[in-house]
């Protein structure tokens, strides 16, 4: 026997090529655990697309005015159908002050959860949430509380941007055009004035 038969071991070549396969399959899976929450914002914006288009279609359809609301605080959106309740007359014994105030020929409109609807109530995954919602016509940009972007029966549609984060990168969802009602999913942070 000599004295390498009894010595055990690897060369300096093994181990260096076993670190070099290793660094090769941790560069190869680090970068897809990093996009998976990249791709889940990706996703949950393009979803939310999909309900703007949905909603649009439905009250083009349906003659009947949609909206989809935001609840800011709690990431959570769904949407809403209107239902138009007739006039009523005013009261006999109404004196002339009420009767002015009461318009026996303006319906109301009243809004309710669309239940019938594919939506139903959309809870954000964590960490995703809403960084603001931006209603340049109706309200500006709103940080906290509930929101919403209508949908009306001849196709217009609230001019709307919504930007969602996962606390690290940011998609802008936006319909800049009432009349076509076009919706649009961009990755990054897309202000509108």
């Amino acid at each position: 026997m000599t004295l390498r038969d009894k010595q055990s071991g690897f060369t300096l070549i093994e181990l260096g090529l076993v670190i070099l396969i290793l660094g090769a399959m941790v560069a190869i899976a680090v970068p897809r655990f990093g996009n998976r929450a990249y791709k889940q914002l990706e996703s949950e914006s393009r979803k939310m697309a999909l309900a703007f288009r949905y909603l649009r279609h439905a009250a083009i359809l349906n003659g009947r005015s949609y909206r989809l609301v935001y609840d800011i605080d709690n990431h959570v959106y769904w949407a809403e159908v209107s239902e138009v309740t007739s006039p009523q007359e005013p009261d006999e014994d109404a004196d002339d002050f009420e009767s002015d105030l009461f318009r026996a020929d303006e319906e109301e409109v009243r809004f309710t959860r669309d239940l019938d609807g594919p939506l139903g109530e959309r809870r954000l995954p964590e960490p995703i949430g809403f960084s603001d919602i931006n209603l340049p016509l109706i309200a500006g940009k709103l940080y906290e509380g509930l929101a919403f972007s209508t949908f009306y029966p001849d196709g217009y549609v609230d001019v709307s941007v919504v930007h969602l984060d996962n606390g690290t990168d940011v998609f802008t969802l936006y319909v800049l055009n009432p009349i076509t009602g076009q919706v649009f999913v961009e990755p990054g942070y897309l202000a509108w004035n």
